[in-house]
């Protein structure tokens, strides 16, 4: 074995001259009598684990002078730390996708509180290559209980005994510490320090993110403003709740991968944090195995470093493009770790990098978009709609039949709309506003006191269309959206009133679908509508790839969501509309590839082969000709609980159509105005049954037009021998522009 004169040493580097990958040669292995570190034989009770073939290792005295001898790898699958099972890691390892890492930086705290770095130069394949070793960068303050953890960008971050949260700055290339040195950036931290099982329940990503699972089994993020100095608005948010707490370790390994430990198990997750959704929930990672490791850590890019019990660390990576581990045994990286030399590890996160994914297109503005207006139990109208700015703009009615009494203003900062917005008022009473960015992301607007709204709150998210909202029975608000793909996305809102929203999952997140289900690929433009939105188990409503109309709705317990039978009729397009009729089955509207407007009521056939029920809308349905449109349609209850249909034709006109009985045969289609619209109608439906069509007109200005009394209660039942009688009259519209005007503009306050 060669050993380094100390004249070729720099202190904790390589040899003078050599690259930063030190091509050594690899010592001989010792025999299994040597010693296995400071002080410590290994002696007949001490049996090496049936599933690590250990390699022994230098003695401490060689790691300590850095006489070590000239490496370069330990020979590969030559140990295999947790044992797999089932299914759960490949037979073989899968062909390594591109990651780039530069040396990884590791920190080693000492229980008298120093603390020693090192450098490992192969995090991509793991191989024994340590251009430093045991280098001491400071003297004092890292002994225990102090928790130690690796972070982007040369930060060091520890939960010192005070239960603050602070951070340090070391730069190996000058061999540094930044200013101000053990910054404090958060309190209430020091519950972490109490138990293993809690120490190991922090961890933070490439990018600085921090997530921490909490006593009450909730998984938290915090994220810190470089800018402005500060923890950013929501830290400490609930990105999951309650299914943590089975967990002892959990470790960040890259953009928004999770590994999270049960016992002998490892499971994985993937959570997007700009976008804010789940992409994959407690899958199983590598069974078996990983219940003798101390600490786990990453340097990003799906690296995992494992200190063993007895001071070994072990290399691991797991391939997110592919969906395998690059290695199926693990790789011993390094040894001497022992706990009392040092009382933990800590990696930079962020050495590894895989490559960057493509940026998603920008969301293209639908044409034609209608308002959304709902009426509050404070008897206010409030409407919503988009400008021809991309604005976000509000109206406020006090009176109903007051068209004089709508005042409009802009939501602040509420720009770069691109879909219809959704109005929805939580168990309080308080109004909310849902709409679509061209980033995809879904953003929400709440009142506030003295009737002001409040800036935008990112909800995130990867959409083409506007969602859909709903409030069940409890009084939470879930919300419901369509992405790229046409899978069906949620988010509910912890509590009631809560301003934080559990971070979007798909309806397969939790549950498998029922089998006799047909599952649909939603087309997702903007193609989604909802019935018996206060509801404890609302219907979702969408268009497939086919155009066909599918209906989603959630089980009893809320935990899952399936697709009911698709529509026979296909081509359907726009956006689908429903509601539950007199007879208390939900009858739904779509545009045909025709342009006329098609609907059908809800319908239940068994399933010819798993004979299992299966609800959806059947059969033909029927088609109201007379009026074409590119658009789509709006619908209102009546006070007897018929049902009408409004929508805009091709040359811009608002029609209507009322259902003549509980049956389901409709009217012909009537005008509403003899101004155009340029936007598709909306209805806005108050408690009495009274209802309303509001549109935007040609000129820019907002026009709603009432039903008449008589004729929201004309239609009557038929009798079964169904007599002749005479053709209905049209119904009567009143109304006009709804604000005042300034040359022929609405007068709107600019919202700050």
């Amino acid at each position: 074995m060669v050993v380094l004169p100390s004249s070729m040493l720099i202190e904790g580097n390589c040899p003078k001259g050599s690259h930063i990958g030190c091509d050594y040669m690899h010592p001989a292995p010792p025999s299994s009598g040597r010693d296995l570190g400071p002080g410590r034989a290994l002696s007949p009770r001490q049996k090496v684990p049936s599933m690590l073939l250990s390699r022994p290792r230098p003695s401490a005295a060689r790691v300590a002078a850095l006489t070590l001898a000239v490496v370069t790898a330990l020979p590969l699958g030559l140990v295999c730390a947790p044992t797999a099972t089932a299914d759960a890691v490949p037979s073989t390892p899968v062909p390594s996708a591109q990651v780039s890492c530069r040396p990884v930086q590791l920190y080693g705290p000492t229980p008298d509180g120093k603390l020693d770095f090192f450098s490992h130069a192969d995090a991509a394949q793991g191989s024994f290559n340590w251009p430093v070793i045991g280098k001491r960068i400071d003297g004092s303050g890292w002994g225990p209980p102090r928790i130690t953890l690796g972070g982007p960008g040369n930060w060091i971050y520890s939960i010192n005994a005070d239960g603050g949260l602070y951070r340090h700055r070391y730069d190996p290339a000058t061999n540094s510490w930044g200013t101000p040195p053990g910054e404090k950036i958060d309190s209430g931290w020091g519950n972490f320090l109490n138990g293993a099982a809690r120490r190991n329940r922090v961890t933070i990503d490439e990018r600085g993110n921090i997530f921490a699972v909490h006593d009450d089994g909730t998984l938290r993020l915090y994220r810190y403003d470089e800018k402005t100095g500060a923890p950013v608005p929501g830290n400490g948010r609930i990105i999951d709740t309650g299914n943590w707490g089975g967990f002892n370790l959990i470790v960040a390994a890259g953009d928004g991968l999770l590994f999270a430990r049960q016992g002998k198990d490892m499971y994985r997750y993937r959570y997007d944090v700009d976008r804010q959704q789940w992409l994959e929930l407690k899958s199983q990672a590598w069974m078996g195995g990983w219940e003798n490791f101390r600490e786990i850590r990453s340097a990003g890019g799906g690296t995992l470093y494992g200190l063993y019990s007895d001071g070994s660390l072990y290399w691991f990576r797991y391939d997110v493009n592919t969906g395998a581990w690059v290695d199926t045994k693990g790789r011993k990286a390094g040894w001497n770790f022992d706990a009392d030399k040092y009382h933990g590890v800590s990696v930079s996160t962020d050495a590894c990098k895989t490559p960057a994914q493509p940026a998603k297109a920008p969301v293209a503005p639908r044409p034609n978009m209608p308002a959304a207006i709902r009426q509050g139990s404070d008897k206010l109208i409030q409407q919503f709609y988009v400008d021809e700015r991309g604005w976000l703009v509000n109206g406020v009615q006090r009176d109903p039949r007051d068209l004089g009494t709508v005042a409009y203003s802009t939501v602040p900062g509420a720009r770069d709309i691109v879909d219809q917005p959704v109005v929805m008022e939580q168990a309080d009473g308080t109004p909310m506003a849902f709409v679509l960015g061209k980033d995809g992301h879904i953003w929400m607007t709440k009142r506030q006191a003295g009737g002001v709204w409040s800036a935008l709150t990112d909800f995130g998210g990867d959409f083409t269309g506007a969602p859909t909202v709903t409030r069940n029975t409890q009084g939470i608000v879930a919300v419901h959206a369509f992405d790229r793909d046409g899978k069906m996305w949620y988010l509910n809102q912890q509590t009631p009133n809560s301003d934080n929203f559990i971070p979007w999952r798909t309806r397969d997140a939790y549950s498998s679908m029922p089998a006799g289900y047909e599952k649909s690929s939603f087309a997702g433009a903007g193609q989604a509508a909802s019935v018996d939105v206060n509801a404890e188990r609302p219907f979702i409503l969408g268009l497939d790839k086919q155009g066909r109309l599918g209906m989603n709705r959630a089980d009893a317990k809320r935990e899952g969501w399936w697709v009911w039978g698709a529509s026979d009729v296909s081509g359907l397009g726009g956006t689908p509309a429903a509601a539950r009729g007199a007879d208390g089955k939900v009858m739904a509207f779509a545009r045909t590839k025709n342009g006329e407007i098609w609907t059908a009521r809800e319908a239940t056939r068994t399933d010819a082969d798993t004979k299992l029920p299966l609800n959806g809308f059947f059969g033909d349905g029927t088609v109201l000709s007379g009026v074409k449109t590119t658009g789509s349609p709006a619908v209102a209850v009546n006070q007897d609980k018929t049902l009408g249909v409004v929508v805009r034709d091709e040359s811009g006109y608002v029609h209507y159509a009322r259902q003549l009985g509980p049956d389901g045969d409709f009217s012909r289609w009537s005008l509403v105005a003899s101004k155009q619209a340029a936007t598709d109608p909306a209805v806005v439906q108050l408690a009495d049954g009274q209802w309303a069509v509001f549109y935007i007109d040609t000129e820019g200005l907002e026009r709603m037009y009432w039903l008449s009394d008589a004729d929201g209660s004309s239609a009557q039942p038929r009798s079964l021998t169904r007599p002749k009688r005479s053709v209905p009259a049209d119904p009567v519209f009143t109304g006009g522009v709804t604000a005042k005007s300034r040359n022929g503009k609405p007068v709107v306050t600019e919202g700050r």
